[in-house]
Formats: structure tokens, C-alpha cells, sequence
């Protein structure tokens, strides 16, 4: 009996890591405010997700586009983008900035990088997102 409760408290664990793990995603701003590390995900025109989510590393240019590098199996693709905009709602604490590819990408798919409501880039990037919008 005391095997099985053994058992049963180990599993109990490991589904508790396994979810805590799931909710974490990385964050960092360098102290000048203009690389970061977040994470993204890429959505077609029509809002639905075409991809999981990724790790990005990001570099905002003095002139407001930001270059984002992906990860994949040998190399790094970097790739440009601007903001269009940010989404009204927030999804676990996090703002979520639509940046559309420079040049435009032919299939209309969007980036969308999530980033915390306490980051000091969510400011940056909302004033990159106004500036958009006007």
C-alpha cells in the first residue's frame, strides 16, 4: 500500500514540474533597453496560430525597427520587423505587440511577441506601437 502511495505522489510531482514548466517563458531587457530576449509566435491574417510558441532574441534600431533572431537547427535567421500594433487585451500578464515584416510577407502572417506587464520594454514598445497608429 505504502509502494503505491509512493508511486502515485511521484507522478503527482511530476505532472506539478511539468505544468510549472509550461507556464514559465524567458525575459530579459539589457540595461539599455534596446536588446531582449522574449518570446513570440507567428499568426496568420487571420489571427490563428500557425506555429507554438518560440524564444526570440530582439535588437530595437535607432529608426524603430526591430530585428528579431530565431533559433534553428544550425544557424540563426534574423529577419526585420515594425510594430503595427498591440492587442487590447492582456493574456497571463502579459502585453501582446503585432509586428508585421519588413518587406510585407506575401501569406500576411504577423509576429506577436509577448511581453510582461512589469518589463521596462512594455514601454518602449507601446510608444513604438502609438507611433504606428499615427
Amino acid at each position: 500500500m505504502s509502494s503505491l502511495l509512493w508511486a502515485l505522489l511521484a507522478v503527482a510531482i511530476c505532472a506539478a514540474m511539468l505544468y510549472v514548466a509550461s507556464i514559465i517563458e524567458p525575459h530579459w531587457v539589457a540595461k539599455d533597453g534596446k536588446r531582449f530576449l522574449t518570446t513570440s509566435e507567428v499568426v496568420d491574417r487571420f489571427g490563428t496560430s500557425v506555429g507554438r510558441r518560440r524564444e526570440v532574441r530582439g535588437t530595437i534600431m535607432d529608426d524603430g525597427r526591430i530585428l528579431l533572431g530565431r533559433r534553428s537547427l544550425l544557424r540563426t535567421q534574423s529577419t526585420l520587423f515594425r510594430v503595427r500594433g498591440k492587442s487590447p487585451q492582456l493574456s497571463r500578464g502579459r502585453h501582446q505587440y503585432v509586428l508585421e515584416q519588413i518587406p510585407p510577407d506575401p501569406d500576411g502572417d504577423l509576429v506577436i511577441l509577448r511581453i510582461p506587464t512589469s518589463s521596462k520594454l512594455a514601454a518602449r514598445f507601446d510608444e513604438l506601437a502609438e507611433a504606428a497608429q499615427a
